[in-house]
């Protein structure tokens, strides 16, 4: 997985996610939605041809710490749904 940071501000943080589709930046963008510290979250991907979707957060705190928060919780949330799928 290739990520690039294209904007880092302190309140503001562009993801582009090179060579993938939507389904990762889409699950942080859920977790950060009801976040009452984000003003703006968003998945765009500028052209249909190139796989490169970027997650935009805008928030009234930092951003960046907000992103890995939710990305945290996402492994949190993989590791119960792992733990109750039945193993043969």
């Amino acid at each position: 997985m290739k990520l690039n940071i294209a904007e880092d501000g302190a309140n503001s943080i562009v993801i582009e996610f090179v060579d993938m589709d939507r389904s990762l930046p889409e699950m942080i963008k859920s977790k950060l939605i009801g976040s009452k510290e984000v003003t703006f979250v968003g998945v765009v991907k500028e052209r249909p041809d190139v796989n490169t979707p970027k997650l935009i957060v805008k928030s009234s705190k930092n951003a960046r710490s907000l992103v890995l928060k939710a990305v945290e919780e996402l492994q949190d949330d993989i590791k119960e749904l792992s733990s109750k799928i039945p193993k043969k």
